[in-house]
């Protein structure tokens, strides 16, 4: 019995061995075809691979015809498949050798994956451009990018560029406009339908941040400027002082779609603190707008802006665009009020904590700003007319003058002239109305009217808006006879010229009105000059 189960003992540890045996060559079976597996896709990767230097610089070139350089690039294969460029620069063909790359990026980073390669072998999953820089020339210079543009089948997942960089050189000794960009990253990008992207930068001119999203594309190789292009934006805290003029915070909203020759944009704005810098008035200014921009030059079309200051409404219209004979833009803008206040249009361009005079106003003015680097009152020029309704001044001294010259017109006493005024005065109110021309800083005025009861003045000339002289002349209307506005000693000799002023009906008296705005002097024209 012993010796039978020795027996079985040796048969059970000879079958185990062989077992063993069995199972270690089929597992260094595998192992070496796992190995030879292996080398054969790694061989295949070297020699196919996607991401090799030589298959991306091909690609670069075929959508961006130009000078490529690449100062290292490096393979990666695990865990995804990939590869890292650095230093990429670009160069249009056109571009001096002295001349900075159009394009350079610190670190040019693609990432994919081993699924794509074999479901969609023309799929990148992320692109990332690490310390992108982007110097454009000034347009029509021979550093200006004029490369042509190839179709790709390739699609990328995201492209990410947070912190890049944005140059616009312009010409002459003008400074590089540059923009500042927090966060850039775009998304499904394909030549067949086009780029999602998501933009957050600083703006620069005027200073402000900007955060936009939408769509471009596809783009349109035959014919750029029907490129679609579509999104909404915001643009805050915008400091328009950096306009000469002007000053304030503004914040805008808006939307704009269409092709880059006509992208139609609408929007809102809103500044609490609107301000003629002249006048030094900060006030709430918001407003309503459509316009037509062209992405292809930077031509402006204001097709409806409606304007809130204070309590008076504007409409305006206009352009701001290139012009033959002008090297820059040229703003053209129409201006409209409709029952507006005279006293919120008077505290754009008067020093006065008050305005001087309130009432009813209406008037078109048409306003060209020719670019030609003047002070803003010395290059705006305006040809208009007005009106103001129930007009009344807010200074005492002047509304009881205007008062006294309806009451003498009418024959009626004059008022004590040493007479204290103490308090609120008779509203009596006016009326003005007429035409004006502004160049260089200087307003010419004609058929300017101003009416009171039982008066009215019909006058011509200038008002200089940079020194506020006034020179005005013209002939006053008034009911009653010429002496009787006057008193005294005076009378005496207004009754001499009674027979040559007046008039059927009453008198007509050569008037003018010189000094300045804030101490004009009123009489008669002893010298006057028709017009």
């Amino acid at each position: 019995m012993e010796k039978t189960a020795g027996a079985a003992t040796v048969q059970t540890r000879d079958v185990g061995s062989g077992v063993a045996r069995i199972f270690s060559y089929y597992w260094r079976l595998i192992l070496a075809l796992a190995v030879t597996l292996l080398i054969g896709i790694v061989i295949l990767l070297l020699r196919f691979f996607p991401y090799s230097e030589k298959n991306i610089t091909e690609s670069l070139q075929q959508t961006f015809p130009g000078q490529l350089r690449i100062y290292h690039f490096q393979p990666v294969y695990f865990p995804h498949p990939g590869c890292r460029a650095e230093r990429v620069t670009f160069r249009s063909n056109s571009s001096p050798s002295d001349s900075p790359p159009v394009v350079a990026i610190q670190w040019l980073t693609i990432q994919g994956s081993y699924a794509d390669l074999l479901l969609r072998p023309h799929h990148v999953a992320r692109v990332y451009l690490d310390g992108l820089r982007v110097q454009v020339p000034p347009l029509g210079s021979a550093g200006a990018f004029n490369g042509g543009y190839e179709d790709s089948q390739m699609t990328i997942g995201e492209v990410v560029a947070n912190g890049a960089m944005l140059e616009l050189a312009r010409a002459g000794d003008k400074p590089v406009e540059r923009f500042d960009i927090h966060e850039l990253s775009l998304n499904n990008v394909t030549a067949q339908s086009g780029i999602g992207y998501r933009l957050i930068m600083r703006n620069p001119t005027p200073p402000g941040e900007i955060t936009a999203t939408g769509h471009f594309g596809p783009f349109i190789s035959s014919d750029p400027a029907k490129t679609p292009v579509s999104g909404s934006y915001s643009f805050e805290r915008a400091d328009i002082s950096a306009f000469r003029g002007i000053a304030g915070i503004v914040d805008s909203r808006g939307t704009f779609s269409g092709p880059l020759e006509r992208v139609d944009v609408q929007g809102t704005t809103e500044s609490p603190n609107f301000e003629v810098v002249r006048s030094g008035h900060a006030a709430h200014l918001s407003t309503r707008f459509h316009l037509r921009v062209n992405g292809m030059n930077g031509d402006v079309a204001l097709t409806d802006v409606n304007a809130s200051y204070i309590d008076t409404r504007i409409r305006a219209a206009g352009s701001v665009a290139g012009n033959e004979g002008w090297g820059k833009k040229l703003t053209s803008l129409d201006f409209e009020v409709h029952d507006g206040r005279i006293q919120d249009m008077l505290r754009l361009i008067v020093r006065e904590k008050q305005p001087p005079m309130s009432g009813v106003t209406n008037f078109k003015a048409h306003v060209t700003v020719p670019p030609e680097g003047k002070p803003f009152l010395k290059e705006v020029t305006l040809q208009g007319n007005f009106d103001i309704a129930d007009g009344h001044f807010a200074k005492p001294t002047r509304q009881q003058s205007v008062n006294e010259l309806s009451r003498t017109a009418q024959g009626q006493k004059k008022a004590n002239p040493e007479e204290k005024i103490d308090g609120p005065v008779d509203q009596i109110t006016s009326h003005v109305q007429g035409n004006v021309e502004l160049h260089d800083g200087m307003a010419t005025f004609a058929n300017l009217q101003f009416t009171v009861p039982g008066a009215a003045a019909l006058m011509h000339g200038t008002y200089n808006l940079l020194n506020e002289k006034i020179d005005l002349h013209g002939t006053l209307k008034m009911d009653a006879k010429f002496s009787n506005s006057t008193s005294g000693i005076k009378s005496l000799f207004a009754k001499v010229l009674d027979p040559f002023l007046n008039k059927k009906g009453g008198a007509e008296v050569p008037v003018l009105v010189d000094g300045t705005y804030g101490n004009p002097h009123f009489g008669l024209d002893l010298n006057p000059v028709k017009k």
